[in-house]
């Protein structure tokens, strides 16, 4: 994913979301995919509620969803939570994919969405009760300076959950990674509380990866591209796993 992140996830959320991916999400995922939420992410239905329930948000609570994409996941901790989200992402495609979104779901009134990213949150300091962001964390250019931010915009008190990768190696077409993110979550402010591997998230990235290669024909039809260039996509991204050391939700509390 080399060149500017901002107009590639520009690109890939003015466009419809993809259904062949879909499909190869549904087969991967069973009955653990998250159906109708449109996840840009490995998430799952089992790990969207423990999200819900680690944020430890109060109806009428703030969070924010960062990295939000189509809006999908931080729709679906809003309304189990009866909390409000804000959604943040560095696409004004994405925002309005996921305003739509939260209007067909009737959720428009506990729902907003701004322009920002992990190092320029758009919120007062101390401003919001939590935070959430679902593979979202690794395009931070500064993992660091990413948490100190977000650490400025969460209240003392408040909790962020978080899924992202831990790497032993640099991948290619990334901002740099880092092998352990709890060091840098206790030195912009807060106490970790869990600091989890995904379970099968190996096995799923690499089956995800096959159905992909297999489907590439329709995939650039679907997208008008090249066959050659989504090929290549694909083959970058399955060669990013063995840079990884593991897939990581972690939970965290301002101090």
């Amino acid at each position: 994913m080399d060149g500017d992140l901002t107009e590639i996830f520009q690109a890939t959320f003015a466009s419809p979301a993809s259904t062949v991916e879909e499909r190869a999400w549904r087969e991967v995922f069973g009955e653990e995919y998250p159906d109708g939420l449109e996840p840009y992410s490995y998430t799952s239905r089992s790990e969207l509620s423990r999200i819900a329930a680690a944020l430890e948000l109060r109806p009428g609570d703030v969070f924010a969803d960062i990295g939000c994409g189509r809006g999908g996941p931080g729709l679906w901790v809003a309304a189990t939570t009866d909390a409000r989200v804000v959604g943040v992402d560095i696409a004004d495609s994405a925002l309005s994919a996921a305003a739509a979104r939260a209007d067909r779901l009737r959720l428009g009134s506990v729902a907003e969405y701004r322009l920002g990213s992990f190092d320029q949150l758009p919120f007062d300091d101390a401003s919001i009760d939590g935070a959430m962001s679902i593979d979202a964390l690794l395009f931070a250019p500064s993992k660091r300076d990413a948490l100190v931010e977000v650490a400025r915009a969460v209240r003392s008190g408040g909790h962020i959950v978080m899924t992202t990768w831990d790497y032993h190696s640099q991948p290619v077409g990334r901002p740099p990674q880092v092998a352990d993110h709890r060091p840098l979550l206790v030195d912009a402010g807060f106490d970790v509380v869990a600091y989890d591997d995904t379970p099968l998230w190996r096995e799923r990235q690499e089956r995800l990866d096959a159905l992909l290669l297999d489907a590439v024909d329709e995939l650039a039809a679907e997208g008008g591209e090249d066959p050659d260039d989504v090929r290549a996509w694909i083959e970058e991204m399955h060669a990013s796993l063995a840079t990884m050391i593991r897939r990581v939700l972690f939970v965290a509390r301002r101090r």
